[in-house]
């Protein structure tokens, strides 16, 4: 895997919103085949919030067992490579994306790690794409 801060000029920072629709049924998850269709199509890489939030999800809904988990995670790592780290300078930009745009810290790190490395962040999650602090599937893969 690459390093954490080694973030190709093409790649896509990818939130756990598009992360989950790669494990979750696809009845369950509108745009689960697009976010599919994404891999192998689009370069992309995760942050470390977006592991411990695909695995929260996994762990609390999915009704999976611990090594199922375990192996999504896994595999999230395969598909991103090394988790991109929120840094310090990161963390006032989020705190001001999070101010400016009522979201919760969380959400504004995606776009504040996207900020500091020149990427778009890949979103399905209308808290990030409404201030356009993101790019959908659809238009990602257009």
């Amino acid at each position: 895997m690459s390093a954490p801060d080694a973030v190709g000029t093409d790649a896509w920072l990818v939130d756990a919103s598009v992360a989950l629709k790669w494990f979750l049924p696809v009845e369950r998850e509108p745009d689960g085949g697009l976010a599919r269709d994404a891999v192998g199509r689009l370069t992309m890489r995760t942050t470390d919030l977006g592991i411990y939030e695909v695995g929260n999800v996994l762990v609390a809904s999915s009704g999976w067992e611990a090594a199922r988990v375990g192996a999504a995670l896994d595999l999230l790592l395969e598909i991103c490579g090394d988790p991109v780290p929120l840094l310090a300078e990161d963390r006032l930009g989020a705190a001001e994306l999070a101010l400016a745009h009522g979201l919760s810290f969380y959400d504004a790190s995606y776009a504040a790690i996207a900020r500091r490395l020149g990427r778009p962040v890949l979103s399905a999650d209308t808290d990030l794409l409404g201030p356009g602090l993101a790019v959908g599937l659809r238009e990602a893969l257009a």
